[in-house]
């Protein structure tokens, strides 16, 4: 499902508040034992969240808090082909929520506490594929993905918005991290893309 800053369950307020100690990913780290804790580098990173959120209908003070928020991932793996990610955010006023991806490609949809009706679906692709859901995000990601990267992509049912993102490893100033290239795009022709870039937290 894509769910999170796209498509989230939101389930509970849960702030943040304590300043975690963050590194490059391990080596070893790739998408098929993503598992662990993961921030957001809002310096290395190119997304314009506030923008994204906009397209997607979200209301100002709800740009503005997960603008100045520090974001955190919690990820875990109950199977090969499932991933599970508690976000977390500095801000009283964001809930946090719980995501579920099951990368099986089906359609999914879902009714979300910040933008409704929406619909989604995860799977991986090649690294061909990928750049052709968007060549200008491509990145460093054959040497750090063994060929394959996720997908995840969806909307509002109503289609007044559409987004993908491209969960992958790259070498973002000199280190490795986790990144997600992002697409949204609305009914009017107007788009934001960008790439998130996360740090491992030890």
């Amino acid at each position: 499902k894509l769910l999170g800053i796209f498509t989230s369950f939101a389930h509970r307020c849960r702030e943040v508040t304590a300043r975690y100690p963050t590194m490059a990913a391990p080596a070893a780290k790739t998408l098929a034992n993503l598992a662990g804790r993961y921030k957001l580098n809002k310096s290395l990173s190119t997304a314009d969240i506030a923008s994204i959120l906009e397209l997607q209908g979200t209301s100002l003070l709800i740009r503005k808090a997960i603008a100045s928020a520090s974001v955190t991932l919690t990820i875990s793996q109950p199977s090969s082909n499932e991933y599970k990610i508690e976000q977390t955010a500095t801000a009283a006023s964001i809930p946090g929520t719980t995501e579920q991806y099951i990368l099986d490609g089906e359609w999914r949809t879902n009714k979300d506490a910040f933008f409704g009706q929406v619909r989604g679906r995860s799977q991986w692709i090649n690294l061909d594929e990928a750049k052709a859901k968007g060549e200008d995000l491509a990145g460093d990601w054959a040497d750090h993905n063994e060929g394959k990267l996720i997908l995840a992509e969806g909307g509002s049912t109503n289609g007044n918005w559409e987004a993908f993102r491209i969960w992958g490893f790259e070498e973002i100033a000199g280190k490795k991290c986790y990144t997600q290239s992002v697409k949204v795009w609305n009914k009017d022709g107007q788009e934001v893309k960008g790439k998130m870039v996360y740090d491992v937290v030890e």
